[in-house]
């Protein structure tokens, strides 16, 4: 029997880890967000009918409450001897029952997602083990495009590995093959925004519509932005860590950092500015304007970047 707690916001890692530790062996997921430990513990004290032990993993375990948590604590105190547990979290307080039970009964680990240079170097890596070359400037583009998630920077390199099958892929491999989502396009149309781009910005705009984004969608999601940032810039004013900024604005940490970086480039006038220009723009959305959705847009952005 052997009892594992990952915590931190590194999926990839802990995808990995699973597929690591599993050996092979039947994988009992449960989702805690759904369901409770008395489940959990039903499912690490059943027989196996092929002998090999069971191998349960626990998925949002932040999901449960303290109560809840305990009572699997419980169970780490006397575990079945056939079985193995993993548990998947964000992280755990440090006076909790089940840290200390899974620290009692097994191993914790801590899997920080990796950030800036040491994400590229990453992507970097994994690309070489995947059998290609990536420059600097194309890994930074292919982490834009994926919003930083290492799993989703994992399947794309994969998939420009059998695309390119040798050699270095280049900008236009990850252009073609490798479409950005909307929330990358929406950090880098605020970052043109603060830098004054407006060739950026239409340029975004216009890759948006290509893409079929309703103009009422993409308006909501750049005000969502401009709000978080406003929220953010506050909290980083008065010396508000990182960590604990992502826990208020519920945003992951690499959106917390990307939101520091993004508050120390625009001004609160501008900020100000942006977020009444993005509220006219919402109400022309729903019907105060007679002009085509597009174009409203089009004559926001002009204004933004003005």
């Amino acid at each position: 029997m052997a009892v594992y707690l990952l915590l931190g916001d590194d999926e990839e890692r802990k995808a990995r880890s699973v597929e690591k530790l599993s050996r092979g062996r039947a994988v009992r997921s449960v989702d805690a967000s759904e369901t409770g430990p008395e489940e959990v513990i039903s499912a690490c004290n059943s027989g196996n009918l092929f002998g090999e032990g069971n191998f349960v993993v626990v998925r949002r375990l932040d999901a449960w409450s303290a109560h809840q948590k305990a009572l699997l604590a419980g169970y780490l105190e006397n575990p079945a001897p056939d079985t193995d547990l993993v548990l998947l979290g964000e992280r755990l307080g440090s006076r909790e029952r089940l840290l200390a039970a899974a620290k009692r009964a097994g191993e914790v680990h801590t899997l920080s997602r990796p950030a800036g240079k040491e994400l590229l170097k990453w992507v970097v890596r994994y690309a070489r083990e995947q059998g290609i070359r990536l420059s600097q400037e194309v890994a930074r583009e292919l982490a834009a495009r994926c919003s930083e998630d290492k799993l989703r920077l994992a399947r794309e390199i994969e998939k420009l590995a059998l695309y390119r099958e040798a050699g270095e892929a280049t900008l236009e491999d990850v252009e073609a093959l490798c479409a950005p989502n909307l929330e990358a396009d929406i950090f880098s149309f605020v970052d043109a925004l603060a830098s004054g781009d407006r060739h950026t910005l239409l340029s975004l705009l216009e890759r948006l519509f290509s893409a079929g984004e309703p103009p009422l969608r993409l308006t909501f999601m750049v005000r969502r932005q401009f709000d978080l940032l406003a929220r953010a810039k506050a909290l980083y004013a008065r010396g508000t860590p990182r960590q604990e900024v992502a826990r208020r604005l519920g945003v992951p940490p690499f959106v917390a950092r990307k939101l520091e970086e993004q508050s120390q480039k625009i001004g609160e006038e501008k900020l100000e500015e942006s977020l009444t220009v993005v509220l006219e723009l919402e109400r022309g959305l729903k019907g105060a304007s007679a002009l085509r959705p597009e174009l409203q847009v089009e004559l926001a952005v002009m204004k933004l970047s003005g």
